[in-house]
């Protein structure tokens, strides 16, 4: 942020739960107000203004600013815009660095005195705040993942259940979460297998299995159920109840899931960018959703890094003269969530994308200690290609040029693993190449190594 001219005073609020502090600053750099504070209500609010216009009745002539943290400023801000003031956001770094600069401790009066002087100072580093469908979109991707990771948990605590009590079952369906949880649900014990009624058995192994698994199955399961080594009849109705609710829990939000990347779909399809990322080699819906909405409109953005800074993946190095030279790990500052989407299409792309696989070669130098730093690389190197497909809403495409740079065994596996003559009916994912003539093909992977995609 550079300095603004147009301002003559400045207001830096630290915003909190209850209560927010406020200080104030003319041009002259001259406090006057150091020690404000007012309650998180209407009437708290209106008094504040009273005392910030006091000093200073033109409005234009002020700025506010606020750091990013958590909820508790947003009302505020958004009270503060809907009245016609000038109001910022502010990375929470900025106000650190600087009250670490000035050797100060942290409380809330002394950050709202910082704030206040990064805004004279034009040092603040503010952040964009969305005003289009990007917010909508932002808000059901972020619910996705948090029920995602909800979803895993529950998981992970039925078949600990499942360990304890049959963990057999594990070997007979070692994939088909939905057929096991029948079974499950229905026969917990090895012993419940063995008395079951057999037609039952395979009735409830159909069902659950769309007629996947019937007689055959069926008798596999009796023959793990006679080999295991679990020697308790049943289970208490304590635990019998656990593990019906971590069915239902899965199986509700594993619906919520479903429903709700249909929404992001519906919703990603108004972005123009969003079908200029699905290109990409091993980006799907999800990620390609996730990646639009994190990063919000590109035209605020006018160079790759700054993409590479929004997804905290610039490396934090550290280096005094010839006798220390550490190189850190990647910041981690900026989007949590644009972070994991990118590494999501990296670690496709360093497997089946042959620019991108030559590229982590050459950064992993056969180095296993190396492995994540190239995979960093990679994702910073996407980040500067997704710059350019969505600034230049180009599409993704694997050129015959960058291939005859690679070394033949490269082409070569990338040529054997492209398949282009393939049904019309595929659910494999579509891609484009180039080739030497300059002539289009749409090709698809034969075989996907370790698929990470979504």
């Amino acid at each position: 942020m550079q300095k603004q001219d147009s301002y003559d005073y400045y207001v830096g609020i630290d915003c909190a739960q209850n209560k927010h502090d406020f200080a104030m600053k003319n041009n002259q750099d001259k406090f006057l107000i150091k020690k404000g504070h007012f309650s998180n209500t209407l009437q708290g609010y209106e008094k504040f203004l009273n005392t910030v216009l006091s000093k200073c009745p033109n409005k234009d002539k002020i700025l506010f600013g606020m750091e990013v943290t958590g909820i508790y400023g947003t009302n505020l801000y958004e009270r503060l815009k809907s009245d016609g003031y000038h109001v910022v956001m502010i990375f929470p770094d900025s106000v650190k660095n600087y009250r670490d600069y000035k050797r100060l401790n942290k409380t809330d009066k002394i950050d709202s005195a910082c704030i206040a002087e990064l805004l004279l100072n034009g040092d603040a580093q503010i952040v964009h705040v969305e005003k289009n469908g990007y917010t909508d979109l932002k808000a059901y991707i972020r619910r996705r993942n948090a029920l995602k990771v909800t979803c895993t948990q529950e998981t992970n605590r039925f078949l600990a259940k499942v360990c304890l009590y049959f963990p057999d079952l594990l070997k007979v369906f070692p994939s088909g979460r939905a057929t096991l949880k029948a079974i499950f649900s229905i026969y917990p014990t090895p012993y419940s297998i063995i008395e079951a009624d057999f037609d039952e058995l395979v009735s409830v192994l159909q069902k659950a299995s769309k007629n996947k698994f019937g007689v055959d199955k069926a008798n596999e399961l009796i023959h793990a159920a006679r080999k295991s080594i679990v020697v308790r009849k049943s289970i208490s109705d304590g635990e019998l109840y656990n593990i019906h609710s971590l069915i239902d829990s899965i199986d509700f939000l594993e619906s919520e899931i479903r429903n709700l990347e249909k929404i992001i779909d519906s919703k990603a399809e108004e972005f123009p960018t969003y079908h200029v990322l699905l290109t990409l080699t091993g980006c799907g819906k999800i990620t390609a959703a996730t990646i639009v909405a994190e990063i919000g409109d590109i035209s605020r953005f006018h160079k790759a890094s700054q993409i590479v800074s929004l997804a905290g993946l610039y490396g934090d190095n550290s280096k005094s003269g010839s006798s220390v030279n550490k190189r850190g790990k990647i910041s981690k500052k900026g989007s949590r969530y644009l972070r994991h989407a990118i590494y999501m299409v990296a670690e496709f792309a360093r497997r089946n994308n042959p620019i991108f696989k030559a590229y982590f070669t050459k950064k992993k130098n056969g180095d296993r200690t190396k492995h994540i730093l190239a995979v960093n690389a990679v994702a910073n190197k996407l980040c500067k290609v997704i710059y350019s497909l969505m600034k230049n809403q180009s599409t993704y495409i694997i050129q015959y040029r960058d291939l005859a740079k690679l070394s033949e065994s490269t082409q070569n596996e990338f040529f054997q693993n492209a398949e282009t003559d393939f049904s019309a009916k595929t659910r494999r994912k579509k891609y484009l190449y180039e080739d030497e003539y300059g002539e289009l093909h749409e090709f698809v992977f034969k075989s996907i190594k370790k698929t990470l995609i979504e």
